[in-house]
């Protein structure tokens, strides 16, 4: 073989493989929102895993990619906190992933105790309750927006962010008062959203 065809082989594989990704992807995506994450349970294969704890989950894709995210919303971390509060699952492309709340060796899936709803619902109910704050509707954040809760000694640590914005606060566990606030803003480039489709 001369070299000419063996820079051809070399400069045509990726485009192959770049479009037998992108035929595969349209032939899932066809499948719909619902069948890909069942897809994505079976891929994941984890008895412990329970996708009903996680109350976002998105399925997105690109030429390249199609993938199945479980996350959370609210994160709650207590002084025993270590558990996965986010599984990603390629359909499409290799492998998947896991990001971890809290401090072991050992984390385990997501699973909220009946204590962790009370303190997540006493922290919206005092979010709700102050009027600098404002309030959270019928306690669900919008899309795109996180709140990390961290219990502490005397008080919740909270922090809630978005795509350009960041807060946080210190809610006390006695009276539900709300104090030491801050806010900022981000200027943030276009490259950094997300550019994925939505599967609906």
């Amino acid at each position: 073989m001369n070299t000419f065809f063996r820079i051809l082989l070399v400069c045509s594989c990726p485009l192959w493989i770049y479009g037998q990704n992108k035929a595969k992807i349209e032939s899932f995506k066809k499948l719909g929102r619902d069948s890909l994450i069942q897809l994505a349970i079976q891929k994941l294969n984890e008895p412990g895993f329970d996708p009903a704890q996680y109350d976002r989950i998105t399925v997105k894709a690109n030429d390249e990619r199609l993938v199945v995210e479980f996350d959370l919303s609210v994160q709650f971390t207590g002084n025993k906190s270590c558990y996965y509060h986010a599984v990603f699952v390629n359909i499409v492309g290799n492998g998947s992933g896991k990001s971890i709340t809290g401090n072991c060796d050992q984390p385990v899936f997501y699973k909220r105790s009946v204590s962790e709803q009370k303190k997540i619902d006493f922290v919206f109910k005092a979010i709700n309750g102050d009027n600098e704050i404002g309030d959270v509707p019928e306690n669900k954040l919008d899309p795109g927006t996180k709140m990390e809760i961290t219990e502490k000694a005397g008080y919740y640590y909270v922090e809630i962010s978005d795509y350009s914005t960041f807060s946080h606060y210190k809610v006390n566990k006695s009276n539900g008062k709300v104090y030491d606030a801050g806010h900022k803003h981000y200027a943030r480039s276009g490259d950094e959203e997300d550019k994925m489709e939505i599967i609906k």
